[in-house]
């Protein structure tokens, strides 16, 4: 493992150590744990640069990622439940960091001589933009016929999402054992959550019970994310119920850290599905 991926390793597992502590306790990630690994990550580019001179091409490229990243991080968003707000500085921001892509895009045809959980991985995608060297690791690797075009189709950072998409698999898997144990094996539900009592309400869980208006009592899979709780609770006591299906906000920060040490050290798991993996 050579000196910049050992750092990136470091760092990374660091951050994501700190976010999925904050994230079980809370369900929330503060922004600025964000701002301060992507800011770590164009430094350690821009230090590695230095080092390695290459491309002068790649500068172009770490601005245009960095003004970018702090664009969507930095500032009132342009989109917000009321619609689209103009601003001015952030879009200036935008188009300078558009500019710059294109400027590479030329420069690479030759026309010219001379961008929380998706906030963790445009982070992690500015700390680990190309895939370490990391040897003897990764554990599954990739056939040199494909190896170019994948690590340009599949960037490091997507393997980091992939392999915690597939870590996160355990979650219905476990869902289904706890309610199999508690004699709750109602399908599908038993999938997504388990049975609790409604007083008091669980923390960090949706109600996936609800009384409709017309006082129908119904089961909602996937509950809108900004319901109100408390009035759904106030329903649902009222028609005398104390025990109802909940779907806990799972922390994806955990499995996310999960897989960032996969990808060092395993790789992308999808690798061992297909045929020219191994």
């Amino acid at each position: 493992m050579d000196a910049f991926a050992a750092i990136r390793f470091a760092v990374g597992t660091g951050f994501l150590l700190v976010a999925a502590v904050s994230d079980v306790r809370t369900r929330k990630v503060p922004d600025p744990l964000w701002i301060a690994l992507g800011s770590v990550g164009v430094l350690l580019l821009a230090v590695q640069f230095v080092a390695n001179p290459g491309d002068p091409g790649a500068w172009a490229l770490l601005g245009s990622a960095a003004i970018l990243f702090y664009a969507i991080f930095l500032g009132a968003p342009l989109f917000e439940q009321d619609g689209f707000h103009p601003r001015p500085i952030r879009i200036l921001l935008f188009i300078i960091a558009a500019a710059l892509l294109v400027y590479q895009w030329l420069y690479r045809v030759r026309i010219l001589h001379g961008g929380a959980d998706t906030k963790a991985l445009i982070a992690l995608g500015l700390l680990v933009p190309t895939y370490p060297d990391v040897s003897p690791f990764p554990l599954i690797g990739l056939p040199l016929r494909v190896e170019s075009f994948w690590r340009i189709a599949f960037p490091f950072s997507l393997v980091v999402w992939v392999d915690a998409a597939v870590l996160f698999l355990a979650v219905p898997v476990g869902f289904l054992v706890r309610n199999l144990l508690a004699g709750n094996l109602a399908l599908p539900q038993a999938f997504l959550g388990y049975r609790a009592r409604i007083d008091p309400l669980p923390r960090h869980v949706w109600l996936m019970e609800k009384i409709t208006e017309r006082g129908d009592h119904v089961l909602v899979l996937f509950p809108k994310r900004d319901g109100n709780p408390s009035q759904e609770v106030a329903r649902l006591r009222a028609a005398g119920i104390d025990r109802a299906w909940v779907t806990p906000q799972v922390p994806f920060m955990v499995p996310l850290l999960g897989g960032l040490l996969l990808a060092f050290f395993v790789g992308n798991v999808l690798l061992g599905l297909l045929p020219f993996g191994g």
